[in-house]
C-alpha cells in the first residue's frame, strides 16, 4: 500500500470568497474530498464552499453530534473502512472543515480514528479564517489590540470553566454560546463589565444575524453563532 496523505483543509467559515487559494488548490488535485455532515442526508457548509468555485466529486463523512468519544470514534472508523477501497488507492485525501483546520476541528478526530487504521498516515493541515476574524470584520471591530489578552472559548466547556476564562481576558470569542443555554446571561455577565458585547450567527451565509448588547445575551438557538466581547472601547 503507498504512503497515505490526509489533508484537513479550512474552507472557512462560511463565506465562498473567504476559502484560501492554497485549499482550493488542494481540494482540485486531491484523489479524494470528504466533507463533515451531522446527519446523513444533511448538507455540508464546507461543502457549498467548494461547490462556488470548483466542480468535484465531495463523499458526506457523518460526524455524530455526541460528546460520546467512543460512539463518535467508532462511527467514524465504520466509516472509514468502507470507504479503505477508495482511500489505499488515492495519493492525498482532503476532509474540508469550516472555519480554521487547527481550530476546535471535526478533522482531529477524523484522523485520529484514521491512524488506529493507518498509523503511517501523513497529516497535512491548510488553514482557514476563523469565525472569529470573520465576526469582528462583519462587525467592524478589531478584536483585540496591544497587549490585550484575547480568548477563544467553546461554549461547550464546563460553566466554572468559562467563567473563569472569561474574568482573565480583556477580549475573547465565544463559540456555540447556544450551548450554554440560560447560563449564557449570568455567565458572561459576572465576568465583566463589558464594554462591547455583540453575537453574530451564521456568519458569512445569507441568513447572518448580527445582535449587538444585552440581547445578544438571550440564549440563541443557532448552533453557528459566535460572541465578541471586549471590557474596554475602542
Amino acid at each position: 500500500m503507498r504512503g497515505i496523505k490526509f489533508i484537513a483543509v479550512g474552507v472557512g467559515p462560511g463565506d465562498p470568497d473567504l476559502i484560501t487559494i492554497k485549499a482550493l488548490k488542494a481540494i482540485e488535485r486531491a484523489d479524494l474530498v470528504l466533507s463533515p455532515v451531522a446527519a446523513v442526508g444533511r448538507t455540508s457548509i464546507a461543502e457549498s464552499v467548494i461547490r462556488a468555485h470548483l466542480d468535484v466529486q465531495t463523499i458526506p463523512i457523518v460526524f455524530p453530534m455526541t460528546r460520546d468519544e467512543k460512539a463518535r470514534d467508532c462511527v467514524l472508523r465504520e466509516q472509514l473502512e468502507v470507504l479503505r477501497p477508495r482511500w489505499e488507492k488515492a495519493e492525498s485525501t482532503v476532509l474540508s472543515v469550516i472555519g480554521d483546520s487547527s481550530l476546535y476541528a471535526t478533522a482531529a478526530y477524523f484522523y485520529a480514528a484514521w491512524k488506529e487504521l493507518a498509523p503511517s498516515i501523513e497529516l497535512e493541515l491548510i488553514p482557514g479564517v476563523s469565525a472569529h476574524s470573520l465576526v469582528g470584520a462583519r462587525t467592524k471591530r478589531f478584536v483585540a489590540l496591544g497587549e490585550e489578552i484575547f480568548s477563544v472559548i467553546p461554549g461547550t466547556a464546563d460553566v466554572e470553566a468559562i467563567g473563569a476564562a472569561l474574568k482573565s481576558c480583556s477580549a475573547a470569542a465565544l463559540y456555540k454560546p447556544s450551548a450554554l443555554g440560560e447560563l449564557l446571561r449570568p455567565v458572561v455577565e459576572s465576568a465583566g463589565p463589558w464594554a462591547e458585547v455583540l453575537r453574530v450567527d451564521r456568519a458569512g451565509l445569507p441568513d447572518e444575524r448580527i445582535v449587538k448588547g444585552p440581547p445578544a445575551l438571550s440564549s440563541p438557538d443557532e448552533y453557528l453563532s459566535t460572541l465578541l466581547l471586549r471590557k474596554y472601547a475602542l
